[in-house]
């Protein structure tokens, strides 16, 4: 046999009536609540990136020509001065040997020149064989002899250095990151050959959206792990915050220094980048599910249902919501008071003319 209480009996005789059930006949319904603790609050920004290296330069030929060495291969650690690669050198000594001999060739001239003007000159302005113009024109084929010989020096020198350039070295220690040149090609002069990261500082990358970046320069700490040691917190120092947004993201790029990066944090490895602000203006910690919003009478204004305890009633209070979570929490700024019992669960159920009752059961 089915039992029925007194109140039970009551909804029972008002339903077969045909009567309405009144809130205030309803027994006080239990409502999960949490109470209200300011405490000074902290913004952390999280965003993702890669291990870099702070400078990475692109190698290049500055001669165009042929690839017939390349003694590194990708990921190999090299000092500065090594040999990347080599060109063949064979047109570049042809060139250099034209020019020795374009060299000779002015020197010989030079040499002639200076002589005949000077046994121009012994001959003296008593001379009868003398002429003021054949002096001047003699003086005029030795300094050409000289401007010729400078010349042909100059460019001696530039197809030496164009002999050298056909070596490409590391101009500083790092690691070879890529690899776009096989032996065999032929190159362009300013063609990439490697691309090597410099040792020394490394970097993570990540890209901050616009209305991020005043909390990015007010970080007053920086900390970074990289995915693969979670546990492990780095010290990072923000280096550069980009002066232009990237036209499709719309995001700025933010570099973040590692000051105490370790061996095993290799290039291009993924991090975390927690970005935290000093303590500012007290904030009370609540659960997501106790915000409700889209109250005509609050005109959308993010809101929470606060029990009086005394009355058996909740009332309706607007709240100023300072931050969201991704863990399911919201920090409120403005409209509780400390203690206040917040209604945590099942918020968007309430009314104001239910009684409720705060739940003393089992929390879970």
């Amino acid at each position: 046999m089915v039992s029925f209480s007194r109140f039970s009996w009551r909804v029972a005789l008002l339903a077969l009536a045909g009567g309405p059930v009144a809130a205030a006949d309803l027994a006080p319904r239990p409502v999960r609540v949490q109470a209200v603790r300011f405490t000074p609050s902290e913004q952390a920004l999280t965003y993702s990136g890669t291990i870099e290296a702070r400078v990475q330069a692109e190698i290049a030929f500055r001669v165009s020509g042929k690839i017939i060495e390349r003694p590194v291969n990708l990921g190999d650690q090299v000092k500065a001065g090594q040999v990347l690669a080599r060109l063949d050198p064979t047109d570049l000594r042809f060139a250099l040997e034209a020019e020795l001999q374009a060299v000779a060739s002015a020197a010989a001239d030079a040499v002639n020149a200076r002589a005949e003007l000077r046994r121009y000159t012994r001959l003296g302005e008593a001379s009868p064989a003398f002429m003021q113009s054949e002096l001047e024109k003699r003086q005029a084929s030795a300094l050409m002899a000289e401007a010729r010989l400078a010349q042909a020096r100059k460019t001696l020198a530039q197809s030496q250095d164009q002999l050298a350039y056909s070596v490409l070295r590391a101009d500083a220690d790092g690691a070879i990151t890529s690899l776009p040149m096989q032996v065999g090609q032929v190159v362009q002069a300013g063609q990439t050959v490697a691309s090597l990261a410099h040792g020394g500082e490394i970097e993570a990358d990540v890209e901050v959206p616009e209305n991020r970046l005043p909390d990015i320069r007010a970080a007053d700490r920086v900390t970074v792990s990289l995915w693969s040691a979670p546990d492990r917190k780095l010290r990072g120092r923000v280096r550069e915050i980009g002066a232009l947004a990237d036209s499709a993201s719309r995001t700025f790029d933010v570099r973040v220094t590692l000051l105490d990066a370790p061996p095993e944090s290799g290039l291009g490895m993924t991090a975390s980048v927690q970005f935290d602000r000093a303590a500012g203006q007290p904030v009370a910690v609540l659960p997501a599910s106790a915000l409700v919003g889209g109250m005509d009478k609050l005109g959308g204004t993010p809101a929470v249902w606060v029990l009086d305890a005394a009355a058996s009633r909740a009332a309706l209070r607007p709240v100023q919501v300072e931050a969201l979570s991704n863990d399911g929490m919201v920090a409120v700024r403005g409209g509780l008071h400390e203690g206040d019992q917040v209604i945590t669960a099942g918020a968007s159920e309430m009314r104001a003319d239910l009684p409720v009752v705060a739940w003393s059961g089992a929390q879970h």
